[in-house]
């Protein structure tokens, strides 16, 4: 579903009128649209980051690749700070990489820290640009690949034919029920059975989802 879709979903729950054509450009630089199906354009956004966030759709996963350098301890991963790793595994060794606490990285610094393999993982901090940190230990002795499989959200929808990726459901009701608690109509409570309404769908979409992933805490000899 598109955007303008979405968000013509929400106007006509809101009775509103609704938009009848792709906008030119970004949402918020055509002055073709109403200031009122701009705000409800945020409220869309809004909800599918609340989506987004409620569990690691397999639709937003990523598998990216890191080659480590022999001597070199941190390494950015350069896809923002709303990135979250699900695990990494080292191409070489087969070996699944365990996620360890600053605090547990540090007591592996000193005296000195080996050299060899990556074992352990952390995050440490952010660059300039937002993309996180993440400090390996042992420190590599050489050239290897890390695989590091990820769940990204999608960037803020913006565009007339920009495609939401998550279910749409949950996002069109969370939206409406924004929209509605925006308005401050009949006390809340109209927004209060919408927002319901939208958590439950968004359960029976995770369920779904779920449904294809049951075999990933399965461990195989």
């Amino acid at each position: 579903m598109t955007y303008r879709e979405l968000i013509n979903e929400v106007l006509m729950r809101l009775r509103e009128p609704i938009i009848k054509y792709d906008w030119s450009g970004a949402i918020g630089s055509d002055d073709t649209l109403t200031e009122y199906q701009r705000i409800v354009g945020m409220l869309v956004n809004d909800a599918k980051k609340s989506v987004e966030n409620y569990h690691d759709w397999l639709i937003l996963r990523q598998s990216l690749s890191l080659n480590t350098s022999s001597g070199v301890k941190n390494y950015n991963l350069s896809s923002g700070d709303t990135i979250k790793v699900i695990e990494i595994i080292n191409q070489s060794t087969g070996v699944k990489l365990k996620q360890v606490s600053r605090q547990f990285m540090n007591s592996l610094m000193y005296p000195s820290e080996a050299s060899g393999d990556p074992v352990y993982y952390c995050f440490n901090g952010a660059d300039s640009s937002n993309n996180l940190k993440i400090d390996l230990s042992p420190i590599p002795n050489k050239s290897e690949t890390l695989t590091i499989d990820t769940s990204i959200p999608q960037a803020p929808l913006s565009l007339a034919t920009d495609v939401i990726k998550v279910p749409t459901h949950p996002v069109i009701l969370g939206a409406w029920g924004r929209a509605v608690t925006e308005r401050g109509e009949d006390g809340g409570r109209t927004a209060q059975l919408i927002l319901a309404e939208s958590i439950e769908s968004m359960k029976q979409a995770i369920m779904i989802d779920s449904g294809n992933t049951q075999y990933e805490s399965d461990w195989y000899v």
